[in-house]
């Protein structure tokens, strides 16, 4: 007699980035979800979200990941994918804080954002739009713009990644936590953040930029290469999102799943060391799929 096992896992996929730190959260969210949850979810790497949203927008892959900022320009058509709006994505968690800002090397004479200026520094980002927001936004919080700075175009971060490694660039934009800082630590001896400054004007112009996002005093400690003193960080907010006519079901496990997991993510890498489940619900200004509403409810 033959045994048909119906309860076959669904799959869906993840739209991710090829490499960084975006990279390095969903592949913990795709081993967490398919270890626990029923759901098989496997990563569709690309550019940027630029790419993949459109894609989840249409259906065609099911859930992505971006930070905040980056959600709401996609949603409505601006800046990252102009005049091309995504109405169809719906939150599903809020899942850490995103420490990021500029990098330098241990040993440069660069204390500060503003001495930038007339410096080799990465631009462009044809492939990944959310570089150039980035950059826009460090500088205009020291008061400087893209033409204050020896522009080398760059149009991915794994480009720019490279870009400072090979010192073509005096700096690069990093997350704490990402695998870049190490290699550049192998590279350099060691690198360091600049600070940012959290004056409300200079977090006003921040903000023209990159909103949703604020400034912190972020303290040294393990797994923080970069931060060996206490430095003012830009933080916002890392999201998973959905296609709306996911099914419900499915958005409930893959919810309950990074809910109820938090140790095995936390293992997965250093970027989830401030996860906390009771915060994936947080209203970040976009509305949740019903089926993690139903989850938190």
């Amino acid at each position: 007699i033959c045994f048909v096992n119906p309860a076959v896992a669904q799959i869906v996929g993840l739209g991710t980035t090829q490499i960084g730190a975006t990279s390095q959260l969903s592949i913990g969210i795709a081993k967490v979800v398919s270890d626990k949850s029923g759901v098989q979810m496997r990563t569709q790497p690309m550019a940027g979200a630029a790419q993949y949203a459109p894609l989840v927008n249409a259906g065609d892959i099911d859930f992505g990941i971006s930070n905040i900022v980056e959600l709401h320009y996609l949603i409505d058509g601006k800046v990252i994918v102009e005049d091309r709006k995504n109405p169809e994505l719906r939150m599903v968690a809020r899942l850490v804080p995103w420490y990021t800002g500029l990098v330098v090397k241990g040993d440069s004479a660069y204390r500060s954002i503003k001495d930038m200026k007339g410096q080799p520094a990465p631009y462009g980002f044809t492939g990944n739009p959310l570089g150039r927001v980035l950059m826009d936004g460090f500088l205009a919080n020291a008061g400087l713009s893209a033409a204050d700075i020896r522009q080398v175009p760059v149009p991915s971060f794994p480009r720019m990644f490279d870009a400072f490694k090979q010192q073509q660039t005096a700096t690069s934009i990093a997350t704490i936590g990402s695998s870049q800082l190490k290699e550049w630590e192998v590279a350099f001896g060691s690198v360091r953040y600049l600070p940012f400054d959290d004056s409300p004007g200079a977090v006003a112009a921040l903000h023209k930029f990159i909103p949703y996002s604020y400034v912190v005093n972020f303290q040294p400690g393990p797994g923080t290469t970069g931060i060996a003193v206490p430095t003012k960080m830009v933080v916002f907010d890392y999201t998973i999102w959905v296609n709306k006519n996911v099914k419900d079901d499915v958005v409930a496990k893959v919810t309950e799943a990074l809910f109820s997991n938090p140790q095995p993510l936390k293992d997965t890498s250093p970027l989830w060391r401030d996860f906390e489940p009771a915060l994936m619900s947080r209203d970040l200004g976009v509305p949740y799929h019903p089926g993690a509403v139903r989850f938190y409810q």
